[in-house]
C-alpha cells in the first residue's frame, strides 16, 4: 500500500476506542479471510494493510467499518494472489515448449513423429500436459484446465519427458549419465 502523506488522526477519543475494538475483535478473521484467498501469501500483510486504510479513512467513512475492512483486506488479497500468478506465469527455462511448432529440419519432423507415437503410452494426464505445451499454452493454462497446480503440470511434463527418453526417440537429447562429461 502506498503512503499517501502523514496518517489521519481520529476525531475523537471514542473513534479511538472504536478502531481498537475492531482490531481487536476483527483481525484473527480478517487474517483467516485473507489466508483462505493466499494461503502461501503473505496474508498477514494483506490484513496489516486493510486495517491501516481503515485508520487512515476512519473519519471520512460513514458505512458499516467492519465490512468496508473486509472488503478492503479481500480485495488485498486478491491482489497479490494476482500478482503472484503474473509473476509465475513469467516463462523461464524450464518451462518452454517442448518442441517447435514449426520444425526447422526432416530430423526435427521425424523425431516430432517419433514423440507423436508415443504419446499415447504416457497417462492422460501427461499426454495432455504434453500437447497443450506444444500447441504453445502457458503452464498456468494448463494447469487451470487440469485443475491442478503449475508445479504439478511441470512434473506432468518432466515425467513424460523422462519416460520418452527410456522409450527412445524422444527429440531432446538425453541428459548424460552420471560419470560421463564430468571427469575431473
Amino acid at each position: 500500500m502506498s503512503s499517501d502523506g502523514p496518517l489521519p488522526r481520529p476525531h475523537s477519543p471514542d473513534d479511538a476506542i472504536a478502531y481498537t475494538a475492531i482490531v481487536r475483535e476483527h483481525r484473527a478473521r480478517l487474517v483467516a479471510l485473507a489466508r483462505s484467498i493466499i494461503p502461501d501469501g503473505d496474508y498477514e500483510s494483506a490484513a496489516s494493510d486493510a486495517l491501516l486504510s481503515l485508520f487512515r479513512y476512519w473519519p471520512t467513512l460513514t458505512a458499516d467499518r467492519v465490512a468496508w475492512v473486509t472488503t478492503v483486506t479481500k480485495n488485498e488479497a486478491l491482489t497479490q494472489r494476482r500478482q503472484r500468478r503474473e509473476h509465475a506465469a513469467a516463462v523461464d527455462d524450464d518451462d518452454k515448449p517442448l518442441w517447435s511448432t514449426v520444425p526447422a529440419s526432416a530430423d526435427q519432423l521425424l523425431d516430432l513423429a517419433s514423440a507423436l507415437e508415443m504419446l499415447p503410452r504416457l497417462p492422460k494426464q501427461e499426454q495432455i500436459a504434453l500437447v497443450l505445451s506444444a500447441a504453445g499454452q502457458d503452464t498456468i493454462a494448463i494447469a487451470a484446465q487440469l485443475g491442478v497446480k503449475a508445479d504439478t503440470v511441470r512434473k506432468y511434463r518432466a515425467r513424460a519427458q523422462r519416460r520418452m527418453r527410456t522409450w527412445g526417440g524422444y527429440p531432446h537429447p538425453t541428459p548424460p549419465s552420471p560419470g560421463q562429461g564430468n571427469e575431473a
